[in-house]
């Protein structure tokens, strides 16, 4: 477990273990007094969040409103969602890994994509009681942590495992730089082109070349944060674009920013790979 701040919002995140985090990439508390609007950027993961705080009033990019009152399901998103934190800013939740919230559910992600719902609205009553049990915990975080973790655990155990695990290790293809999707479908699906691209929608959310899209922008975020930083000609050879207009255009789409832009305001995602990564080998 490891914390860090933000615009007046602390951060607790904790990574899972084995097997739980085939699904889950980690688990995260956000406490504050939010003064300023954060903007989340795609990455391909989808998430569940609990409010026991105020209502959190969130705006995707396309200008469409949602409020978080008492808990959230948000899907991948192929674009940025801005939210406005309370004054009494306290939610509790996790992220999934690319395919873990279709094996642990076996909801077809694609139904998620862009799209928040109430979680009472997708599991029942079963919610009504997550949320009482973490609000009775909520003074305490490695209890927060370990109601999220009993959750998991017993929906786990209705899965398949091997299934997960083949799903996990496809997962980590997508990073394989220079990879086409007709070489990663033909190397590691062994089902027919359109079949295959099929199966990765309905599991992570978006089709596959959107995938590699998302994972590109990120590593782009992630080298403009690095030390090595040099130019944007530099960032979109190192992140796999094919040119510098190609990486200005997909960082617009992903980001609402021009590269200068970003550069210039330099905003901060909690749910940043290279943060958490950075943060666990500090610990």
């Amino acid at each position: 477990m490891f914390s860090f701040s933000h615009n007046n919002i602390n951060y607790t995140v904790r990574v899972p273990a084995y097997p739980v985090n085939l699904l889950v990439e980690h688990y995260i508390i956000m406490k504050g007094n939010g003064k300023v609007t954060e903007r989340l950027f795609p990455n391909n993961k989808a998430e569940i969040f609990f409010n026991l705080g105020d209502k959190v009033k969130g705006i995707n990019s396309n200008d469409a409103i949602t409020f978080v009152n008492s808990s959230i399901v948000s899907g991948v998103r192929s674009s940025f969602f801005n939210f406005l934190p309370p004054l009494n800013y306290f939610m509790v939740g996790l992220r999934f890994t690319t395919f873990g919230f279709n094996q642990l559910f076996q909801i077809p992600a694609i139904h998620f994509t862009d799209n928040n719902f109430p979680a009472e609205n997708v599991w029942g009553k079963e919610m009504t009681f997550l949320l009482e049990r973490l609000y009775e915990a909520r003074l305490q975080p490695e209890r927060l942590f370990s109601i999220l973790e009993e959750w998991i655990t017993g929906c786990l155990a209705k899965c398949s495992l091997h299934e997960i695990i083949q799903w996990n290790k496809l997962e980590k293809k997508f990073y394989i730089p220079n990879l086409s999707v007709s070489g990663l479908i033909d190397r590691y699906m062994g089902y027919s082109h359109k079949h295959s691209i099929q199966l990765i929608k309905n599991n992570s959310g978006l089709s596959p070349k959107y995938i590699q899209k998302v994972i590109r922008f990120n590593e782009a975020l992630a080298i403009i944060s690095s030390p090595s930083f040099q130019s944007w000609c530099q960032v979109a050879y190192l992140a796999g674009y094919a040119d510098q207009s190609h990486f200005i255009r997909d960082f617009r789409t992903f980001s609402g920013y021009t590269p200068d832009q970003y550069l210039h305001q330099k905003p901060l995602e909690y749910y940043r790979k290279d943060i958490i990564d950075t943060s666990l080998a500090n610990r």
